[in-house]
């Protein structure tokens, strides 16, 4: 299993995100706009893929296309 943690950055919203590249899953650890989100519907169980925090950690560990956001590749998680 092969897991990246990743920081974004986007405006005023910051997250730790955890993506695991064979199976291709993304778990939000931490998120500043979560109580936004839920407050709005958005957030039922997860994040939904189209956020731009998910979006633009995706095209980092993917290699699709330039971040939208400021990411940071961490090394390993403080907690």
């Amino acid at each position: 299993m092969t897991t990246i943690y990743l920081q974004v950055r986007l405006k005023r919203i910051i997250a730790l995100i955890g993506i695991d590249l064979e199976r291709r899953e993304v778990l939000t650890i931490e998120c500043s706009n979560v109580d936004f989100c839920r407050d709005a519907g958005i957030l039922s169980e997860c994040c939904p893929g189209y956020c731009e925090i998910l979006v633009a950690a995706k095209d980092f560990a993917y290699g699709r296309r330039k971040p939208k956001a400021e990411v940071i590749e961490l090394n390993e998680i403080e907690v």
